[in-house]
């Protein structure tokens, strides 16, 4: 029985996905009632397949009697979130769970300094720490279909403006990741005694200029948009302004900053212990498009 938690999440769900199609077992935790009802209407399909478990990562105790009798566990929860983790490994260890595989992010690679790597890496030396015969998995951006909140959002956006903005020259390298070759290493990792206590960068085919990102868009969306370029530094004043201004805005300037910087990882070690091989951005971006009726 493999133990899921963070099955509702967009990695989450195809990872779920990906696991029932390969009959494994599965139980997935659920915190409120609006996560059971998306985890029901899969469990429609695979009955036998699929379990639920009420709990939640505020407390270690709760998560006890989902996890009892699970071989194996996925975490897919934001990392940055500590406490949860530390809660998790808690249950785990009181249900003598070893095995788990655990969702990062690139993010904890970034040669600058913020708060969310701070905290991922701080979650990963306790999951390092914690004795768990564990697997980190670090994907770049993770992009496909309609619950993608990076370049779902970007194609609504030209579709309906004809325009797009970005943050200084453009130059800079991106690596995204489709979310099925993240699914697919996710399930691949599992059992894989190569993997264990080992982390890996987890990105698309190759590295590309953001430039270059956005005339594939432009190819395959079949729209000539306008694109916007404006200073990083006149950017991260605007961005301040706008935030004391509107209070409840997530965007910051280190975000700006951020997109200065080149996100080109290499995948040869995942490709060599358990064969990883992701899509080019090209085929994945041109499925997104499809599957999202773009």
């Amino acid at each position: 029985m493999i133990y899921v938690a963070g099955g509702t999440s967009f990695l989450g769900k195809r990872v779920v996905e990906k696991l029932l199609e390969d009959e494994k077992d599965i139980k997935c935790l659920f915190r409120s009632e609006a996560a059971k009802n998306k985890l029901l209407s899969l469990k429609e399909k695979y009955r036998e397949k699929l379990n639920l478990a009420s709990g939640n990562l505020y407390s270690a105790d709760s998560l006890i009697y989902g996890l009892k009798g699970s071989d194996s566990a996925i975490y897919m929860i934001r990392l940055e979130y500590v406490e949860f983790v530390k809660n998790f490994i808690d249950a785990a260890r009181k249900c003598g769970l070893k095995r788990a595989v655990f969702i990062s992010s690139t993010t904890a690679l970034l040669p600058t300094e913020n708060k969310i790597k701070k905290l991922k890496l701080e979650a990963e030396d306790l999951i390092k720490r914690s004795g768990m015969v564990y697997t980190i998995l670090r994907p770049t951006m993770i992009y496909g279909g309609e619950d993608d909140n990076n370049f779902y959002k970007m194609l609504n956006f030209i579709k309906k403006r004809g325009f797009f903005v970005i943050f200084g020259s453009g130059k800079n390298l991106i690596q995204p990741v489709y979310v099925d070759d993240v699914a697919s290493a996710v399930s691949s990792v599992l059992g894989n005694p190569l993997t264990f206590k080992k982390t890996y960068e987890i990105c698309g085919k190759n590295a590309i200029e953001y430039n270059e990102m956005l005339k594939i868009v432009r190819n395959k969306l079949k729209r000539n948009f306008r694109i916007i370029k404006l200073p990083i530094g006149t950017s991260k004043f605007a961005v301040n302004i706008y935030k004391k201004i509107v209070k409840k805005s997530d965007f910051n300037s280190d975000q700006i900053e951020r997109m200065k910087i080149d996100k080109a990882y290499s995948y040869n070690e995942a490709q060599k212990d358990f064969r990883f091989s992701p899509i080019p951005f090209e085929e994945g971006i041109e499925k997104e498009i499809s599957e999202a009726g773009l």
